[in-house]
């Protein structure tokens, strides 16, 4: 395979030379001389290669050769990666590529798999160079590593997760409220809403971005204009904001094609549960207090990369957004060091008719004051539907107490548990209020529930493929007791509610 030769090692075997490969920067295909190949010299020689493409400028055939690729693709690198964005820091490098981009975490997508790439430097919308605003600077550099690092305001850098062992998708999912997304426009169609706007884009095989606008000019009756939209880089050739347009990206190239980026493939209280596993529940959320010491007091359960749901309850001591940090992406409680990273509260939202008396409106949004990155160990869990659904596999999730006069565990807690029908809830609590805002789940003959610890956790339920938020940890008396199910915030009767605040 010819290429660029930059580094010539002898190794014993092609394996050898193929994870050499794989964990250089550099390096996107190789080479290697076995011990038949002609010239005696050359043999058990690995030579790493790369090119301006990615792939070979051309393929011969050769006896005694064997050729092929990087698996950091694959996500087999032993490299490790940088997750980390860095604010107000400029990187400096040999340019790549550039391309239009709406935030940082879409530009780290494209550098991840634009060819050469290894880190870049992304320019956003207030830069005070306004033809730069939103330019993704693509970069590499011989060692592999920014040549400087420069604190310069109003821009972000961040690395390639190529060599991450989870790789990130390689699609765009998330949604753009008030900006225009400008390209040649393939098509325009009228639809119902951003959703069918953006499963129009993703079924039209040449659309690789949208905007849709819901102007009273641009709509007919219930209808509004969706402009399918392509640029020959595939990015916006420009990002207009300030609209009443609302854009996104294809999900084409999304592993599970979807409206959102929430979780496809499981309240602070679990009795009866067993240990979870890394990745298994990557949208439970640790929310904890910072006063003299920092506890673990509430479950959460992320919905987007910058908002956390859970129940009103956890605020009604601790109102204060200063005080609390919120840990996503953890199994253990004994992870949480200084050094390990959080995400800090902007503001608390409560429901407006929230009653700490009658536990009503047990609902709660947290914004965060920076987004955060998603990956297989901290992604969304989607929304439910309005409808009334049959939920046959829920389980709820949280690191609360395992018996009723317990501690808070140390690994997060799961358990398996049925739902029970709204009037037999009811039936169960005659001194209590439960209402048609809630959702009941437990097992008649008890011993496995949510405890203290667990408020505010999810109740997550597998439906049609996709993990949804059917219910957040409220309230119930005691734990796990016979013919007493644990109590839930209906989520799917504040779905409206959930998206007027968190799509503003």
């Amino acid at each position: 395979m010819r290429g660029v030769n930059f580094n010539v090692t002898k190794v014993n075997t092609v394996e050898e030379c193929q994870k050499q490969c794989t964990n250089h920067a550099l390096c996107q295909f190789y080479t290697y001389a076995t011990q038949t190949f002609h010239r005696l010299e050359y043999r058990n020689t690995c030579l790493l290669k790369h090119s301006q493409s990615g792939f070979p400028d051309m393929i011969k055939m050769v006896e005694g050769l064997v050729s092929g690729f990087s698996l950091k693709p694959c996500g087999l690198s032993d490299m490790g990666c940088q997750m980390n964005i860095f604010q107000h820091m400029s990187f400096s490098g040999e340019d790549v590529g550039r391309v239009i981009a709406p935030d940082p975490f879409v530009c780290r997508t494209i550098c991840s798999y634009y060819p050469n790439c290894l880190f870049f430097t992304f320019f956003t919308n207030t830069w005070h160079i306004q033809p730069q605003r939103n330019m993704c600077f693509l970069k590499t550099s011989k060692s592999g590593k920014p040549s400087s690092e420069i604190p310069l305001v109003n821009t972000t850098s961040g690395y390639s997760l190529l060599s991450c062992k989870d790789l990130p998708e390689r699609c765009h999912s998330q949604r753009y409220v008030g900006v225009d997304f400008e390209g040649d426009e393939l098509e325009a169609v009228y639809v119902k809403g951003i959703k069918a706007c953006q499963e129009n884009c993703t079924n039209k095989i040449r659309c690789q971005f949208f905007t849709y606008t819901s102007h009273q000019g641009e709509c007919k009756e219930d209808r509004c204009k969706c402009s399918l939209k392509i640029s020959l880089n595939g990015s916006p050739t420009r990002i207009v904001y300030g609209t009443e347009g609302t854009s996104g990206y294809t999900l084409r190239m999304c592993k599970t094609p979807s409206i959102s980026v929430c979780t496809k493939t499981v309240t602070t209280r679990i009795v009866g549960g067993t240990r979870s596993s890394p990745r298994e529940w990557p949208w439970q959320a640790s929310l904890q207090v910072k006063l003299r010491t920092q506890s673990h007091v509430c479950g959460g359960s992320v919905i987007g990369n910058q908002w956390v749901i859970t129940a009103a309850h956890c605020f009604d001591d601790l109102p204060s957004p200063d005080i609390w940090r919120i840990y996503t992406g953890i199994l253990n409680q004994s992870e949480i060091q200084a050094a390990i990273p959080f995400s800090r509260a902007e503001k608390i939202i409560i429901h407006p008719q929230y009653k700490i008396s009658e536990t009503i409106h047990d609902i709660a949004l947290i914004k965060l004051k920076a987004a955060m990155n998603f990956t297989d160990f901290q992604k969304p869990i989607c929304l439910p539907s309005k409808e009334d659904m049959t939920y046959t596999t829920c389980w709820v999730t949280g690191w609360g107490f395992t018996q009723e006069k317990g501690t808070i565990q140390n690994t997060l807690q799961k358990v398996r548990i049925p739902l029970v029908p709204i009037e037999e809830c009811r039936k169960k609590y005659i001194q209590h209020k439960v209402t048609d805002q809630m959702v009941c789940a437990g097992y008649k003959e008890g011993g496995k529930d949510a405890c203290k610890g667990d408020s505010g956790g999810p109740l997550s339920c597998y439906q049609n493929g996709v993990w949804q938020l059917v219910g957040i940890t409220s309230w119930g008396d005691g734990c796990a007791k016979k013919d007493h199910p644990g109590v839930y915030t209906k989520v799917a009767a504040y779905v409206d509610w959930i998206l007027e605040i968190t799509q503003n």
